[in-house]
């Protein structure tokens, strides 16, 4: 999410080019060390066999990472729900104009997708810092650098929220590598932006043609060692020059948004999530 990069102080690092093929797993809560993420967790879909990314040619991709959200409740394995992004405990961030507290609870999974939902109630971190709202965070335990990734999903209709796909550099990378596939900064925008942070800022301001809150609508990204080309069902609308050049995990949320806030009478809002895919080139 864009704002965050305000949060980084200015640090050089190198990191060699050794250090990442195209993925990695990402690091579990201990920081244990990398290992390719097996892709025998995709499931295929209707029995044809691995999906594809939507609108792209058959064969030039190969799975690697999804989840479908077909259990009942979100898979630890895959996803924690909360990120190093997040500067309180890795589930709040109210320098970043977030109004929300991120937790488990407010992810629930069944029915083949994932409820995310951001609730007025009280909350205060160990910090001491009062949040009014909680609300749905997933971070992947899978990493990559250069890849397409994609999220079917419904975005909520009330104004004051902040819905979000986008990357964020794995724990071991020190300094700021960030793709944000969508955001959008409140229904009323109408609006969604879509940015590459690494040896950027570029992208674009999309006008969205369609109401995202009134069915689903597939959000992808190929980020390239050539530049960076967002997606939306399917068809190319985005293109900037600058790429990843570190491990980044997928982050999905629902955020509640300072500059914006909902109105008084709003209680809680929905993001609902089909699907999360992630490929590499063959």
């Amino acid at each position: 999410m864009s704002v965050r990069r305000t949060l980084l102080a200015a640090v050089t690092v190198f990191v060699a080019a050794a250090t990442v093929a195209s993925l990695v797993a990402g690091a579990s809560d201990d920081n244990d060390a990398p290992a390719i993420w097996p892709s025998t967790l995709v499931v295929p879909e209707d029995g044809d066999g691995p999906p594809d990314p939507l609108g792209q040619p058959p064969g030039g991709w190969e799975i690697v990472f999804g989840d479908e959200f077909d259990g009942t409740a979100l898979d630890r394995d895959r996803w924690d729900d909360r990120s190093g992004a997040e500067s309180d405990e890795g589930r709040g961030n109210k320098g970043n104009q977030q109004l929300e507290w991120n937790q488990a609870a407010n992810c629930q999974v069944g029915d083949g997708e994932l409820v995310m939902t951001a609730r007025r109630e009280p909350h205060t971190s160990a910090a001491g810092e009062r949040y009014g709202w909680t609300s749905c965070l997933i971070s992947s335990r899978f990493a990559f650098q250069h890849g397409y990734i994609e999220e079917r999903s419904i975005l909520p209709a009330a104004n004051g929220f902040w819905p979000a796909f986008w990357t964020w550099q794995a724990p071991q990378i020190d300094k700021q590598v960030e793709t944000d596939v969508y955001e959008q900064y409140s229904a009323g925008s109408r609006e969604l932006q879509m940015t590459q942070h690494s040896g950027g800022p570029d992208g674009c301001r999309w006008k969205v043609p369609f109401d995202p809150s009134a069915d689903w609508h597939t959000y992808g990204v190929a980020i390239e060692p050539s530049g960076t080309v967002w997606y939306v069902d399917g068809i190319q609308v985005c293109h900037a020059a600058a790429t990843a050049d570190a491990p980044t995990n997928i982050i999905s949320n629902l955020a509640v948004y300072a500059q914006r806030p909902p109105a008084g009478g709003t209680q809680q809002a929905e993001k609902r999530v089909d699907h999360i895919r992630a490929w590499v080139r063959r």
